[in-house]
C-alpha cells in the first residue's frame, strides 16, 4: 500500500490537498510534512501521520521522507530565488536519497519567468524523469481565483470594484480545483509530465456584473492605475497586456469535469 506525503501541509494549498487526498485514500496511507510540533499535533489529532521537517534542513527532509512512495511537493512560499532555489534543491535531493518514486510538484503559470520554478522543474526532470513506475508530474497552477473575489467582495460594499486590468481577461483557477487536481495526480499519475492548470478566463467587468446580480444592486467596475491596485497591481498589469488570458483544457481533463467558474467561486464566498 503506497504512502503519499504532502509538504507544506499547514499552508492554504497544502492543507486543501490534504483534505482532497483524505477524501480519496485511507488515512493510513497519508503523511504530512510540517515545521512545528503544534502543527504536527493538530494533524495527529485528526488521525494523520505528521512528520517534522524544514526546506532549509535537508537532513530533516531525508528523515521525513523515509518510507514515502509518492511526494506532493508544494512549492516554498518564499519567492526570492536566492532562498527558494536552495530550498527546492534540498527537497529534491532528499526525495532521491529517501527513495521516493514519484513526485507531484506545484509549479506556476509562466514558470519559465520564475527562476525558482524553472530551476525546480529542470531538476525534477533530470532526477526523476517521467515514467510508469516513477517520475515527476509538474502542475503549473494558475493564479487562485479566490483572492480576486475576496478583494472584490470587500470593495463591493461601496458599490464598486477596482482594477488596473482594464478589459483584460484572467484565466485563474479555484484553489479547491487545484487541490483536487494535485490529489488526483498523486493517486493516478497523468500521462503527460507537465500540465497547465487554469480555469475559464474572466474580466473585471464580468465580475462586477456578477456581483450586481448576486447582491441585487448596481456594482460597477472602476478602472484605476497599477499603484492604486496595490498588491494586485502587477497581476492586473499582466492581464491588461493580455498575458493572463491564455486558457488550457488540462485542468478539466485531469478533474474529469469542468473547472469551477468565477460564478461558482463568488457564490461559495457569499455562503461563507
Amino acid at each position: 500500500m503506497e504512502s503519499i506525503l504532502i509538504t507544506g501541509a499547514s499552508g492554504r494549498l497544502g492543507g486543501a490537498i490534504v483534505a482532497a487526498l483524505a477524501a480519496r485514500i485511507p488515512r493510513e496511507r497519508l503523511r504530512v510534512l510540517v515545521r512545528t510540533t503544534p502543527a504536527a499535533d493538530a494533524f495527529r489529532a485528526r488521525g494523520v501521520t505528521a512528520r517534522l521537517g524544514d526546506y532549509a534542513d535537508r537532513r530533516s527532509l531525508v528523515d521525513a521522507f523515509a518510507g514515502v512512495d509518492r511526494l506532493v511537493f508544494v512549492s516554498s512560499p518564499v519567492h526570492d530565488p536566492a532562498i527558494r532555489v536552495p530550498q527546492h534543491r534540498a527537497v529534491v535531493s532528499a526525495a532521491v536519497a529517501a527513495g521516493v518514486r514519484r513526485v507531484v510538484y506545484t509549479s506556476a503559470f509562466r514558470a519559465a519567468h520564475d527562476p525558482g520554478h524553472a530551476t525546480t522543474e529542470a531538476l525534477l526532470a533530470e532526477r526523476f524523469g517521467h515514467g510508469d513506475d516513477s517520475g515527476a508530474t509538474i502542475l503549473r497552477n494558475g493564479f487562485y481565483t479566490e483572492p480576486f473575489v475576496d478583494r472584490a467582495l470587500a470593495e463591493a460594499v461601496v458599490g464598486r470594484v477596482t482594477s488596473a486590468a482594464g478589459g483584460g481577461a484572467l484565466a485563474t483557477a479555484s484553489l479547491v480545483d487545484l487541490a483536487e487536481a494535485a490529489a488526483l495526480a498523486a493517486t493516478r499519475p497523468p500521462a503527460r509530465a507537465v500540465l497547465e492548470l487554469r480555469g475559464p478566463a474572466w474580466t473585471y467587468d464580468e465580475l462586477a456584473a456578477l456581483l450586481s446580480s448576486e447582491r441585487g444592486r448596481p456594482i460597477v467596475h472602476e478602472r484605476v492605475d497599477v499603484e492604486a491596485a496595490r498588491a494586485f497591481g502587477p497581476l492586473h498589469a499582466l492581464a491588461a497586456g493580455g498575458r493572463l488570458a491564455t486558457g488550457s483544457d488540462d485542468l478539466a481533463e485531469l478533474l474529469g469535469r469542468p473547472p469551477r467558474t468565477l460564478a461558482d467561486v463568488v457564490r461559495s464566498a457569499l455562503q461563507r
